[in-house]
């Protein structure tokens, strides 16, 4: 069976300066933090859905996916779209087919936000039962198209930054805001520092950058608020000001930020998207059973394929490693690199020697598509502490070492404990 990836880009978001709720997230819903609709001034405003089943499979249709449109409060929303008018879409996508939803803009300006809800199942394929969520908005004077701005989906975070830039002696120039929703359920504190930037020829001999100002937002539980940094009780004495904005909230939050800049007929924004502190984690603890594959770019072992099942070019491929068996005793096995991967041996390293081995290092080895023996008996390769390096077939560095190994009194098998980090 033939299988096909499509890749979607992540998006922006343009923010109004209104207070609005949003209910805590559901495991597997996917939230679009901001939808408007209607006349503001001369202006029309609507939201357009691009939503994409990502499976090419015809026999796995998608028959369990909503679109929810909710109101500031998290009311269902009564809303005008090209499905009718509605407070929620149900989908139904056959293979890689695409639908979208417009809101039609009619009546007074009002504004959300919406949920998708997939209920489905799984497969082996992870793009089966799935789908790509593409959101924007455009702005129209007349029946003319004057803006069109995007909206990605929101992520949890506990830890945030994004580049600021603001004015706070005029506030029809440059500024910049933020839009922030709790995700906790519960009263939630955020704690904002403002960092000063400088620029290449200005280094600071001091390595740590200079703190501006700090101060804290209060959430109510699924309050979602949006805030310009001038703002009287955030940073209303930063001048003019480039650099970063760094966040810690008690509860997981969503947030962006936008940059507004005056141009002749108006503004024009920009957002400025977060990076997400709390997901930048490149070490792990990951137990590899004898027969299955690891994909050292996430990194992921995946249980549902294993060398026992029917070859499929699909699968395979997406892996950077096989802990492939020899013969039918399991008694001789091998690490073997995937198509478009390579490994380098580097040897017995303790932990504080593993730590200390440099993306740098990594770089400088050699790297092969020769499999890494771990045959018992045979090799010194299956060993406490034997580290190898992974080039993958994404072009990242990885590198890896036996924690452990565990035998088996019903059989010859032998299962890997790795330590792993990912240069990404």
């Amino acid at each position: 069976m033939n299988k096909r990836q499509i890749y979607t880009a992540a998006l922006a978001i343009i923010l109004l300066p209104f207070l609005r709720a949003v209910p805590a997230l559901a495991s597997g819903d996917k939230i679009v933090p901001h939808v408007v609709n209607g006349l503001l001034g001369d202006q029309k405003l609507r939201t357009k859905f691009d939503i994409t089943n990502l499976g090419p499979d015809t026999a796995t249709p998608i028959t369990k996916v909503k679109v929810l449109f909710k109101t500031t409060t998290g009311a269902p929303w009564l809303i005008e779209t090209d499905q009718g008018t509605v407070t929620e879409v149900a989908l139904n996508l056959g293979a890689l087919q695409t639908i979208r939803i417009t809101t039609l803009g009619n009546g007074a300006y009002t504004q959300g936000y919406a949920i998708v809800r997939n209920l489905e199942g799984t497969t082996p394929y992870v793009e089966d039962y799935e789908v790509a969520i593409t959101v924007y908005y455009e702005v129209l004077s007349g029946s003319n198209i004057i803006e069109t701005v995007s909206v990605p989906l929101g992520q949890q975070t506990v830890s945030f930054g994004f580049p600021v830039e603001i004015d706070t002696s005029d506030k029809s120039k440059t500024n910049t805001g933020f839009a922030i929703a709790d995700l906790s359920g519960a009263q939630n504190v955020i704690n904002l520092q403002l960092y000063q930037g400088t620029s290449p020829t200005q280094q600071n001999p001091n390595p740590a950058s200079t703190l501006a100002g700090e101060t804290s937002v209060s959430l109510l539980a699924n309050e979602k608020q949006a805030r310009m940094l001038y703002e009287t009780t955030l940073f209303p004495t930063a001048g003019k000001f480039k650099g970063m904005l760094f966040g810690q909230s008690q509860g997981p939050v969503a947030i962006l930020g936008l940059l507004v800049t005056p141009v002749p007929t108006g503004f024009q924004y920009a957002t400025m998207a977060p990076a997400y502190i709390d997901s930048l984690r490149r070490n792990t603890m990951m137990y590899l059973p004898q027969g299955y594959a690891l994909d050292a770019d996430l990194p992921v072992v995946d249980y549902l394929h294993s060398e026992s099942d029917d070859y499929d070019f699909y699968l395979e491929y997406t892996w950077d490693l096989l802990f492939q068996t020899l013969d039918t005793s399991g008694a001789g096995r091998w690490l073997a690199p995937q198509p478009g991967a390579t490994v380098s041996i580097i040897g017995i390293k303790d932990g504080s020697q593993f730590d200390g081995l440099t993306q740098e290092y990594l770089r400088g080895l050699t790297y092969t598509p020769n499999n890494i023996d771990m045959t018992n008996g045979t090799s010194s390769r299956l060993a406490v502490g034997f580290t190898f390096a992974i080039k993958t077939g994404l072009g990242r560095y990885v590198k890896v070492r036996v924690r452990d190994y565990v035998g088996y009194s019903d059989s010859n098998y032998i299962d890997l404990m790795l330590e792993i980090f990912v240069y990404k």
